[in-house]
């Protein structure tokens, strides 16, 4: 008899143990298709640094999709993601090519330069004075464990932790929570 109940529990929990198991797909609008430059193909490449930076369209509408992509064909950049406001994954450069987002950079207490040969960029439209949103943190936070599972990233760094310099990015951006939130 107890060995029918444990069957039974077993079979009744197998449901519960199979949504545990499966991973949500991440929900990414496709670009790249649209994006022509700011990047070039890659062969191979050892992915192993995530580079966060900031972005916005300096016009009316700061927060526009269309204004960033305008922006990065006038100066020839371009980031693997991007993420909106409304915490829309954005998908603007193939992972297995080199996209122009890190420039002149050196990661830090290294001798690593030219990061943008051996990471994924990812910009979060926001300005120097509106932080990112909860869904922009809550989209990143799920972007960079998703990005975990297919490359070995051994550090994620901010664009002004690489160019100190000249680069003050990610703007207004909750670096204690977020490294507690990705670990």
């Amino acid at each position: 008899m107890r060995i029918f109940f444990i069957i039974v529990l077993v079979f009744s929990l197998l449901p519960v143990f199979s949504q545990i198991e499966k991973e949500e797909e991440l929900p990414v609008i496709d670009l790249r298709k649209y994006v022509n430059v700011g990047y070039r193909k890659a062969v191979e490449r050892k992915i192993d640094v995530i580079v966060l930076h900031s972005t916005h369209f300096v016009d009316a509408d700061s927060f526009s999709i269309q204004g960033v992509l305008q922006q990065f064909r006038q100066y020839k950049v371009g980031a693997h993601y991007i993420i909106g406001r409304e915490g829309q994954i954005y998908y603007a450069v193939s992972e297995k090519d080199v996209a122009f987002h890190a420039g002149v950079s050196r990661l830090p207490e290294s001798n690593r330069t030219n990061l943008n040969a051996s990471s994924i960029g990812i910009e979060i439209i926001n300005t120097p004075h509106t932080p990112p949103s909860e869904a922009q943190y809550e989209a990143l936070v799920r972007l960079i464990k998703d990005i975990k599972r297919r490359h070995a990233i051994a550090f994620i760094v901010r664009h002004s932790d690489i160019a100190p310099d000249r680069k003050t990015d990610p703007w207004q951006f909750d670096w204690q929570w977020f490294k507690i939130s990705v670990e």
